[in-house]
């Protein structure tokens, strides 16, 4: 059966009318025949296919009850490229031929198929300039704080507002269920509680998932692991920067107060927020509601890594991360020889641009020290009670922040090194030493406020689970130097330790 389509969408003078469309339609085929079928659309648009019409005629052709579409001209079937490519895939498939009279397309002969082929080329084009931007609007909210669309994150709800003349919807605390939140954060920080226990606990008291649905370990895990729920601070920012995520926004920014946004594409079967890295961080605008801390811990236990530096890295020694070259201030790698393993200044071996350690350096010597230090720094401070208050918390972000921005400035430095001369890397070393000088002073007020603040907590609390220094593995020294420890410079003989407590 041939079918006949046409379309009208208002009458007008200019307009041509449905009769005189199909009288145009009859003359490519002899109507007594052939068997035809005529589908009128009148008062319908060709910007999209929302048409009844056209709806019955293309089940019809997915039927197989139809061999051939005739149009007087092609935007009375459709004004969009793009749908036009989507209709014509669906005519090959089904092997129906297609004749515009108007533009003499006909897809039965080589040049009407070149034709459509430049056609569908356009459409193409099209598809893809739209596809990259709405990716670009995308981002570009994004970068703005604005909620991102979706399902609303569990605990939360979403209110409309208008930001800078754009309409939007911003987060807001759900109050039956961020509680429920809250509890998860608090059982998973502060024990040995697993995941599989937590919605189990939930499950037995009757508090339903999301959408009506049971708790499961998977449910639980991807709030936990959210950055939608955290007071984004400066060690957020390191967190999520040492993961190789694309931080949007500048480091001033995280002032423990708001939530975050994380946005990328995920590979194949990837579970949301495992693996972030090349992934977009941005601040939000809604509130954040549990503490950076509490969160960091978390993360350390959900990654079974305790600390942020080199995340998924150090698994020879407990000091990764911290570990630093005394000369160059560049990190250390650990190389393993002979059966014995020993400290790798990279700043000399990779970028040729210290010239330190003229021995080798032991990686069980160095723990041993770090360690003896450790232990007697704990012995000194178990007595003294810890302040900490919320205007200190905003002063000692500040500082971390500060802190950042040395380091990143200390890289960039050590980066140019290689490239430059005699009188640039004397500068440079300067440059590096008197950073390094503000960075320690910066670490010492950071100390003082912590000590003399105003709410009173027991550094047992802290040490309470390292009781067995001798019976842990790597991660959980690694989480208790953590806590005491910024950096350990390493040179041929001294070992010098920036305590953070």
């Amino acid at each position: 059966m041939i079918a006949v389509y046409t379309r009208q969408s208002l009458d007008k003078k200019d307009s041509i009318s449905i009769e005189t469309q199909i009288e145009f339609c009859l003359k490519e085929f002899d109507s007594t025949k052939n068997e035809y079928k005529v589908y009128t659309d009148k008062g319908y648009s060709g910007k999209n296919t929302n048409r009844p019409a056209f709806e019955r005629m293309m089940s019809d052709i997915k039927l197989g009850l139809i061999t051939k579409v005739i149009v007087y001209k092609l935007d009375r079937i459709s004004r969009s490229n793009l749908d036009f490519a989507n209709m014509y895939n669906i005519f090959k498939k089904k092997n129906v031929e297609f004749i515009s009279t108007h533009e003499k397309f006909d897809t039965s002969t080589p040049s009407g198929k070149a034709m459509l082929s430049v056609v569908i080329v356009f459409a193409e084009l099209e598809r893809e300039t739209t596809q990259l931007r709405i990716t670009d609007n995308y981002y570009a909210r994004g970068k703005k704080g604005f909620y991102m669309g979706g399902p609303v994150p569990y605990g939360f709800l979403k209110e409309k507002t208008k930001i800078d003349g754009i309409k939007t919807s911003v987060l807001a605390p759900n109050p039956e269920q961020m509680p429920i939140v809250q509890e998860m954060y608090k059982m998973y920080a502060n024990s040995n509680v697993s995941l599989g226990r937590i919605s189990d606990y939930l499950n037995n008291k009757g508090i339903l998932a999301a959408k009506g649905g049971k708790w499961d370990s998977g449910k639980i895990s991807r709030i936990l692991r959210s950055p939608i729920y955290v007071k984004a601070d400066a060690d957020v920012y390191s967190y999520y920067k040492n993961k190789g995520c694309i931080v949007n926004n500048d480091i001033a920014d995280f002032v423990g107060t708001n939530g975050c946004f994380l946005y990328g594409k995920r590979e194949a079967n990837e579970r949301k927020y495992t693996k972030v890295n090349n992934h977009v961080l941005s601040i939000g605008l809604h509130q954040g509601i549990i503490n950076s801390k509490e969160w960091l811990l978390v993360q350390y236990k959900l990654d079974k890594n305790k600390q942020i530096k080199n995340s998924g890295k150090g698994k020879h020694t407990w000091l990764s991360g911290m570990a630093k070259c005394g000369y160059c201030q560049y990190a250390v790698s650990v190389v393993a020889a002979g059966g014995k393993k020993y400290f790798n200044c990279r700043g000399k071996t990779n970028l040729k641009i210290c010239d330190g350690h003229s021995i080798p350096i032991m990686v069980p010597a160095v723990e041993k020290y770090v360690e003896d230090a450790l232990l007697q720094r704990i012995k000194e401070l178990k007595s003294v009670n810890f302040k900490v208050k919320t205007e200190d918390d905003v002063k000692v972000n500040q500082i971390k922040l500060q802190i950042l921005e040395i380091d990143q400035q200390i890289e960039n430095l050590l980066n140019q090194m290689a490239e430059g001369n005699d009188i640039v890397m004397d500068y440079i070393n300067k440059k590096i030493t008197s950073l390094d000088s503000t960075k320690n002073v910066l670490l010492e007020k950071m100390r003082k406020i912590t000590v003399s603040s105003d709410k009173n907590i027991s550094l047992e609390e802290i040490v309470k689970r390292f009781t067995d220094w001798d019976n842990m593995g790597i991660e959980k020294r690694k989480e208790l130097c953590g806590w005491f420890i910024d950096k350990v410079y390493i040179t041929d003989d001294n070992i010098h330790i920036n305590w953070k407590l």
